[in-house]
């Protein structure tokens, strides 16, 4: 080989190398930190507002509202995660949350499954079940692995998304 065809592929390797150093760099950040947060209006309300209002109303699951003191019904609220102060009046049925549309909450989270978990009430309490999910679904540090009853003020954890009912 010639001194100029060694001198090419010394420079291909090196680029590669690099590339190999940002792509981890990328997903290390993305493990650390989270999912980019949208920087524009439209990214933000594209599937918040679009998705899961009517997406609730055709199963008759849960309205998107602003959270009430005054609500006689329990109230799911987004503590943290890309969703972040978004809430939902729970009614009598139940709730299934996960990234596909027809879920009655359209959670904005790449580590949730399309039909992640649901929550329904049973015997006068509420109970959240995973539904087969890749990356689980916990209540507290518990990951579940059966029905679960849950009390206000107790944190269900999807993906990098954390919620709480509350009374």
């Amino acid at each position: 080989m010639s001194e100029f065809t060694v001198t090419v592929l010394r420079f291909a390797l090196f680029a590669l190398l690099w590339l190999f150093v940002f792509l981890i760099a990328g997903v290390l950040r993305q493990d650390l930190f989270g999912p980019r947060v949208a920087r524009n209006r439209r990214d933000r309300r594209r599937g918040r507002a679009a998705a899961e209002a009517p997406a609730a109303a055709a199963h008759g699951a849960a309205q998107p509202q602003q959270q009430s003191a005054f609500s006689s019904s329990p109230t799911l609220v987004v503590t943290s995660g890309r969703q972040s102060g978004f809430s939902l009046l729970m009614s009598a049925g139940q709730l299934t949350i996960g990234r596909a549309d027809d879920s009655g909450f359209v959670i904005e989270d790449d580590f949730a499954s399309s039909h992640h978990a649901r929550i329904y009430p049973q015997a006068g309490a509420w109970v959240v079940e995973d539904a087969g999910s890749t990356n689980g679904t916990y209540v507290g540090s518990t990951r579940l692995t059966q029905p679960t009853r849950i009390e206000p003020g107790m944190p269900i954890t999807i993906g990098h998304t954390t919620m709480e009912l509350r009374a």
